[in-house]
Order: C-alpha cells, then structure tokens, then sequence
C-alpha cells in the first residue's frame, strides 16, 4: 500500500492539472478502492504535515496546492499576480456559474449591457466555453463553466458555489419576457 501511495503522489505532483482517482485507476491498473484509501491517506498526510503546501481535492480531481496561510507570501515571492478578471469578467462568470447553460443575450438582459468583451477575455483564459446551441430561432451559443473554473476558484463541483439571492430577481425578469 505504501508503495502504492508513493506512485500517487508522484503523480498528483508532477500533473499541472488536478488527477482524478478513475486516472490514476487507469493508468496503474489499481482497485479504485485502494486508490481512494490511498488518496485520502495522502490528503490527511499533507494536510498535518508542517508544510506550505497540501493535496487539495479540486475540480473532481486531486492537485497539489498552496495553503491559504501562504499564499500571500508566495505569489509575492514569485511576483506573480493573483488570477484578475474585471468586474464586467466577474459578473459574467457568476451569471454563467449560476445559469449554466445560459446565452449571450440571457447574459446581456440580466446584465443590462453588451457582454461581448467578457465573453471573449473568459473564453481566452479557459475559464467558459461553448458548449452547445440553444433550440431557438438563430441557434444562439450556450455558455458554462469549464474544469479550470474549478481550478481557479478552489471549487470540487460547480454544486460548491455559494447561493446568491440576488439570481432569484433576475429569474423572474427572464421569465417575463
């Protein structure tokens, strides 16, 4: 098992994105629940450890990550600037987060303004995609949250995205029209 848990973490460490247990299933030709056991050891070992760094279940996989108490100094240290969208970027994001899958012209009506830019600088970054056409006259394009999403704000699933009651408002000025 130790043997086991030793190729888990080298590989959770080399990968630049996060590894889902069924990955590494695969690729070792493991029992999936081994692999768990093993992953779960990992995640409370690193996580006890007096380390800056821990194992951090992400976008449904596992990723090395700093931890929060250092962060700070470490993105100083690499002069490096946290992840920045604009404002326009981050209310797009939230609609798609909360809506997905929602179009364009969803967007701009609870936005109240074009959203083109947004869009655009959101799908350059990877952080939405296209991911299909609405059933509607002029098949517009349906926009959702991609796993680097995920990655980027710290989440498991797009389920682990706080509530926000303002949405409840903007749902019933889409129904209307």
């Amino acid at each position: 098992m130790k043997n086991l848990k030793n190729k888990i973490e080298g590989i959770i460490f080399i990968s630049d994105t996060p590894v889902k247990p069924k990955e590494i299933v695969e690729f070792l030709k493991e029992d999936l629940i081994k692999v768990k056991e093993s992953i779960q050891e990992l995640v409370a070992e690193w996580e006890n450890k007096e380390s800056s760094i821990k194992i951090e279940e992400v976008a449904g996989g596992y990723q090395f990550r700093t931890k929060e108490e250092f962060k700070e100094m470490l993105t100083e240290y690499i002069n490096k600037k946290p992840y920045r969208l604009s404002r326009a970027g981050l209310e797009v994001l939230g609609i798609i987060a909360k809506k997905q899958p929602v179009t364009k012209i969803e967007i701009d009506k609870i936005r109240g303004v074009d959203s083109v830019g947004a869009l655009n600088v959101l799908i350059e970054r990877e952080l939405i995609k296209v991911v299909g056409e609405k059933e509607v006259p002029g098949r517009p394009f349906l926009y959702s949250t991609t796993e680097l999403f995920l990655e980027v704000f710290s989440l498991n699933t797009i389920k682990d995205l706080p509530e926000i009651v303002e949405f409840e408002d903007y749902e019933k000025v889409i129904k209307e029209d």
